[in-house]
């Protein structure tokens, strides 16, 4: 965030007084706006982030990098309910094998039933509503483990390009290894033994593998993407992260990554099919989205936390994109957040 100017005076300098009230205006206007950068950046901060659900992320590396539990673990003791909330640096597989439930992501609702498959990235806020006596596993695994992973096989970032809740057929489930590969990860996680890393990324690698086949159609368009595209979208994701609240254009975009707006360009549309700055809007869509719904903040905190010089245009920008006000938004989010406990109530 830029750092306020001092109220300069020029007057002795032979520069016109007018100059000087104008500085000291636009110094004002960004001492406001970075106070309400850090308002809203503490009010989102509300939103519970965990390592593990329950578990508050430590200033060390001691959390590992991978986790692998069953549903019931955490779950029992919390009622079988799992409040919204994020991790921050962890991508998740949660594997569910008997018992109805819901997924929350990013305030979408969807009931499952047995067996389904729930991705959720990392940043996703999400949470769960089991039914008592679920079964099935969470697998856990840390940011820096998916990126060497991507890295040796860049098609398995597709996985995690958004989150997703897939009911499965018990015939398609029959056809891979995903089953197997829960039950052999648990025991080797569970248990030291000799060549015990070499076997965990072993048998991580095969559930991703089946995973990704689980939830993507079989390949074959023409213009299928590449590993080099999808690794250069994958570099524009963490960049996206890392600056899209700095106002960035295609151009510095593509400076950043050292490649010409035009592969940038052709990267996105044939992995993500979506232009790169379309990808832009949407994070930032969806970190308004976020903050309107998790947050008290107000929306010219929001505006100014987003990188808008303007709330008004980040009202048109909102608008334009979902078809309502960003106040009109929240409300709806509150009542869609209330039927949805009285469902819960009803169904209970």
């Amino acid at each position: 965030m830029e750092e306020p100017a001092g109220d300069l005076d020029f007057s002795q300098a032979g520069v016109p007084l007018r100059d000087t009230t104008r500085r000291s205006a636009n110094a004002r206007r960004r001492r406001r706006r970075q106070g309400d950068d850090e308002v809203a950046t503490a009010r989102l901060e509300r939103i519970p982030s965990f390592a593990l659900y329950g578990e508050v992320p430590g200033n060390d590396d001691a959390e590992p990098a991978l986790h692998v539990e069953p549903i019931e673990f955490r779950s029992a003791p919390h009622h079988w309910k799992i409040r919204p909330h994020v991790h921050r640096a962890l991508n998740q597989v949660i594997f569910v094998l008997r018992g109805r439930g819901v997924s929350l992501a990013e305030g979408a609702t969807i009931h499952y039933s047995p067996p389904a498959l729930v991705i959720v990235p990392a940043g996703t806020v999400h949470g769960f509503d089991f039914e008592p006596g679920t079964e099935g596993f969470v697998l856990s695994m840390a940011e820096d483990l998916f990126h060497e992973v991507a890295d040796r096989d860049a098609t398995i970032a597709a996985l995690f390009d958004k989150s997703a809740t897939l009911e499965l057929s018990s015939e398609a489930l029959r056809g891979t290894d995903l089953m197997p590969g829960f039950k052999m990860l648990v025991r080797e996680f569970s248990h030291a033994a000799p060549a015990r890393s070499l076997a965990l990324d072993g048998l991580l690698e095969v559930i991703l593998a089946n995973a990704l086949r689980l939830s993507r159609p079989p390949a074959g368009s023409p213009r299928a993407a590449t590993g080099v595209h999808r690794r250069i979208v994958l570099r524009f994701r963490e960049l996206i992260e890392a600056a899209y609240r700095e106002g960035w254009s295609l151009a510095d975009y593509a400076s950043a990554l050292k490649v010409s707006e035009s592969r940038l360009r052709l990267a996105c549309l044939r992995v993500a099919e979506q232009s790169p700055m379309q990808l832009v809007h949407a994070r930032i869509l969806l970190e308004a989205k976020r903050q309107l719904r998790y947050t008290s903040a107000s929306v010219s905190e929001i505006a100014y936390a987003l990188g808008f010089d303007d709330p008004a245009y980040f009202t048109r920008f909102f608008s334009q994109r979902t078809g309502l006000s960003p106040r009109a938004f929240r409300a709806s989010a509150a009542r869609s957040a209330l039927d949805g406990v009285v469902d819960t109530l009803l169904r209970g």
